[in-house]
């Protein structure tokens, strides 16, 4: 069977963390919206799923995210690749910016929140 994705896994959590969305222009490196607000759904080391009460005109792809996993804050710059409603708010699928080190950081804060859940 032949799968699209290249990461080893997604993890999704049984109760979502709050992340932290800010709208970005990429050309001018500036922040056009506040502090939006949602849920982590799911994540792997090249993308994630967000929920979030507001909905996001598409144009606006280009998205800061700053999340903690397991004891890390992260602050990853992210596009927004698709949405779909979802009962009172919407859905995002987001695939961060490629980065090595932020990569290798989630796999490894992924792992050990699978450790913390085995014991």
């Amino acid at each position: 069977m032949f799968y699209k994705r290249s990461e080893s896994f997604r993890y999704t959590f049984g109760t979502p963390p709050e992340i932290r969305l800010r709208i970005m222009d990429t050309i001018h490196k500036q922040f056009l919206s506040p502090n939006i607000y949602g849920l982590l759904l799911d994540i792997s080391p090249k993308g994630a799923k967000v929920f979030s009460e507001k909905e996001w005109v598409m144009g606006e792809e280009n998205v800061s995210l700053e999340f903690v996993l397991n004891h890390e804050t992260i602050t990853a710059e992210a596009t927004i690749v698709w949405k779909q409603q979802y009962e009172e708010g919407w859905l995002y699928g987001i695939d961060f910016n490629q980065n090595s080190i932020k990569e290798m950081l989630i796999l490894s804060e992924i792992r050990e929140l699978k450790e913390i859940e085995m014991n």
